[in-house]
């Protein structure tokens, strides 16, 4: 409010100053204060100073802000660290043997197609295994990619891929504990017998048994092993699609492992 009073006084100080042409210069005078509008741009000059003040307001509320993101960072690596362990896979005992190049497994499924009325054998195989067979007591677990399943016909594997297993890609085999093995096996010698174990395959876990032939070459074991099991047992409708017209019950399973010492 001083600084409008100030130009008043001096607009009053000018008229005064030259007072012959009084009714002249009064006039020009009523004109000169419609330009000193600029007196208006200092109320414009006194809301800039308001706006000054609620810049720090607003930065003290964005300084506390940064306190919680390293809390929030900081919580989901613990969650990332225990989530390690479970893709590792299968553990190494103290006599383990790696199984790898070398292993295949087969399915073979009686199946019918629109093609031609003459049921046959559909085979679908892979070397996708990986895991440990473990002779110290410890479970041995053998993984089997699904996705790289492969047969004769391109239709099959596709739908293997994107209709059976879309989101489980990967299949478990597990025994628990080898039984006693002979001394005769561990001198290189064929040894038959049975090993019961089990296939999971996302949530589904279905109990199997093996019959086996195995042979220890010292720094190799071979293990040759057969089962069977229904779609019933995984949880799975028969999946006849396409030009499959007929499917049969049971799948025969066939597993060569080559397992090598560490």
């Amino acid at each position: 409010p001083t600084i409008a009073a100030a130009p008043t006084q001096v607009a009053e100080a000018e008229p005064t100053a030259e007072p012959e042409p009084t009714a002249s210069e009064a006039a020009e005078e009523t004109a000169d204060p419609t330009e000193p509008a600029p007196p208006t741009e200092a109320p414009t000059a006194v809301p800039a100073e308001p706006t000054e003040p609620p810049a720090p307001t607003e930065v003290a509320t964005v300084e506390p802000q940064p306190t919680p993101v390293p809390e929030d960072t900081a919580t989901p690596a613990p969650t990332e660290a225990p989530g390690e362990p479970t893709p590792a896979g299968p553990a190494a005992g103290t006599d383990s043997f790696i199984v790898g190049e070398g292993s295949q497994i087969t399915f073979t499924v009686d199946e019918e197609t629109n093609y031609a009325p003459v049921r046959f054998e559909a085979v679908i195989s892979g070397t996708g295994l990986t895991g440990f067979a473990n002779l110290d007591g410890s479970p041995s677990v053998i993984l089997l990619d699904l996705h790289s399943l492969e047969s004769d016909q391109s239709f099959r594997d596709r739908y293997i891929r994107q209709r059976m297993f879309p989101d489980t890609p990967t299949a478990t085999v597990t025994i628990e504990q080898l039984p006693d093995l002979p001394q005769s096996f561990l001198d290189g010698e064929q040894t038959e017998g049975t090993l019961a174990g089990s296939l999971q395959i996302g949530d589904t876990v279905a109990p199997l048994t093996f019959d086996v032939v195995a042979r220890h070459d010292g720094s190799v074991i071979n293990v040759l092993g057969k089962t069977t099991f229904t779609w019933e047992d995984l949880g799975l409708a028969k999946p006849i699609f396409g030009p499959v017209t007929y499917l049969g019950e049971e799948v025969r399973v066939q597993v060569l492992i080559v397992a090598h010492g560490q």
